[in-house]
């Protein structure tokens, strides 16, 4: 399927390539699908789409020169520097959390617990194997807790309110492309990340990177 694909990319036939790939969704791994999804929405110049499924692809854990000099571009084109720039303290905090729940939490907590092991074994340390312990075991619920974050892309322009109503005054536009941390509360959703975008959206025009 995916050299048929890969036909239509030669003949420039994106969106046959994309009912290609839309109609093939089983017979494909689910982050070389994203992938494949995102680079056609690329070629489409659907920048938003391009960049949910590539982050789509990140998140089943695809390592890929070509993903991210793709994403690359697709974010170059969007302007999320520019867009998702930290405004507040607690974007630097969304931003290290991001960061650091790409395994290197999972990679710290391994070290402390086998850490702690070698003293326990070596030492007899409880008291060490105790605080690397409970170092590990931070680290994990900490990591749990960023995984658990809701994060979305928004496809279409969202109109941002100061509360989860439509009788609530707006407060401006979130564009599309922009990669949120949201809050859903009652068929809303509260935008956390980038507080520059702080208040209220419908969960409409957005999909949730999972």
């Amino acid at each position: 399927m995916l050299k048929t694909v890969e036909g239509l990319y030669a003949q420039k036939n994106y969106e046959g390539a994309l009912l290609e790939l839309q109609k093939n969704h089983a017979q494909v791994p689910e982050a070389i699908w994203h992938f494949n999804m995102g680079t056609t929405y690329a070629k489409l110049e659907k920048w938003p789409s391009a960049r949910f499924h590539f982050l789509m692809a990140e998140s089943r854990d695809l390592v890929s020169a070509k993903l991210t000099t793709n994403k690359s571009i697709v974010e170059e084109k969007i302007g999320t520097e520019k867009l998702e720039q930290p405004f507040a303290p607690g974007d630097y905090f969304v931003r290290a959390g991001l960061l650091v729940a790409e395994g290197m939490l999972t990679l710290v907590s391994l070290l402390f617990l086998v850490g702690g092991l070698l003293m326990l074994w070596r030492k007899r340390s409880v008291r060490a194997f105790a605080l690397c312990l409970a170092v590990t075991v931070t680290a994990l619920g900490l990591n749990l807790w960023i995984e658990r974050w809701h994060r979305f892309v928004v496809i279409d322009p969202q109109t941002i309110l100061d509360g989860p109503s439509a009788i609530f005054a707006s407060r401006g536009e979130v564009p599309a492309g922009v990669f949120l941390i949201s809050s859903p509360e009652e068929g809303w959703l509260r935008i956390i990340y980038p507080s520059r975008f702080e208040g209220w959206i419908k969960p409409t025009g957005v999909k949730e990177v999972k």
